[in-house]
């Protein structure tokens, strides 16, 4: 059987592919489309795979991505075709769980002051930083992401809450609060963290409406998907001080455009989609698809297969 990569990735990981006796080709990410059928069974990648015409590759049967979000592909597609799509869950927990925290302490200890003061040799003090401490927390989402974020705040004597459909209840969250009952508690925290993926019910789950209702000084953190929240009813609420800061990894368009007013906001924090980074990427990205790799040659017992209805 035949695996497609990219030439970056193949480099790194082909040798391994070819052990358990898989054909490897590789192909140019800058020009992905060089030929129009690579003839392969398996195709590995991640957001990459938006330029690919994988919809020319007349063998395919099996997509393994390196990535954790889907919303790049043409579901529909894949589903028609019941071509096996496998997705990263629960390689980048650690990582963006870190990305949390380190989010919510920038934005309380003010960090861009300490940082321009250093960089203008400023030895200006100050006597009052924002605590996490004592307060409320509201995880939108308590998937594997969630989970592993709350449990590193759980050392900082916050109130851990879940938002899942059901409400359903998950470890180590103290609530968990379904969808009828989001719009009532959404005024009691002072985070939210934004940990959905990326469906049409998640679309704007955070809108106009929802702002409204959100707690005078709310902190956001949003390391899931772009489109979750409003993008326009931020800004709004970041200028007028509903919402206190925002630590924000992804956008609703990607790269974030220059002209986009978030850029210039004291209050905001911008990360390149980069929650993900750490020093075991390598290990990270891969070991999902290699797993499945091992598994189509062996029992079929594959990893994170995607769940069409559900779109993760």
């Amino acid at each position: 059987m035949k695996v497609l990569l990219g030439e970056g990735i193949a480099k790194k990981y082909g040798e391994r592919i070819r052990n358990l006796g898989y054909e490897v080709i590789g192909y140019d990410e800058k020009n992905p489309n060089e030929k129009e059928d690579y003839g392969e069974d398996i195709l590995i990648g991640a957001i990459n795979l938006e330029k690919l015409n994988y919809k020319n590759h007349k063998n395919l049967k099996y997509i393994f991505l390196t990535s954790v979000g889907i919303d790049f592909l043409d579901l529909e597609y894949i589903k028609e075709k019941e071509i096996i799509l496998s997705n990263n869950n629960g390689a980048y927990d650690d990582p963006i769980a870190e990305w949390i925290v380190y989010g919510l302490l920038q934005i309380d200890k003010e960090d861009r002051k300490n940082i321009d003061n250093q960089r203008e040799k400023l030895w200006k003090k100050r006597s009052f930083s924002h605590n996490l401490y004592g307060k409320k927390a509201l995880f939108m989402g308590t998937g594997t992401i969630a989970i592993a974020g709350a449990k590193r705040l759980n050392g900082f004597d916050i109130e851990l809450n879940g938002f899942n459909t059901s409400g359903r209840k998950v470890e180590p969250f103290d609530n968990v609060y379904s969808i009828k009952e989001l719009d009532e508690v959404l005024a009691e925290m002072d985070y939210i963290i934004m940990c959905l993926p990326g469906t049409e019910k998640t679309h704007h789950i955070l809108n106009r409406d929802r702002f409204e209702k959100l707690k005078d000084g709310v902190v956001i953190v949003n390391i899931s998907r772009g489109a979750t929240i409003d993008e326009e009813a931020l800004v709004e609420a970041l200028k007028s001080g509903k919402v206190r800061g925002a630590a924000l990894d992804v956008f609703e368009e990607e790269p974030l455009r220059e002209s986009s007013p978030l850029w210039d906001m004291d209050n905001v924090y911008i990360y390149p989609h980069i929650s993900f980074s750490c020093e075991d990427l390598g290990r990270r990205q891969f070991e999902t698809a290699y797993q499945n790799l091992k598994a189509l040659k062996n029992d079929g017992d594959f990893k994170n297969i995607v769940g069409f209805d559900k779109g993760y």
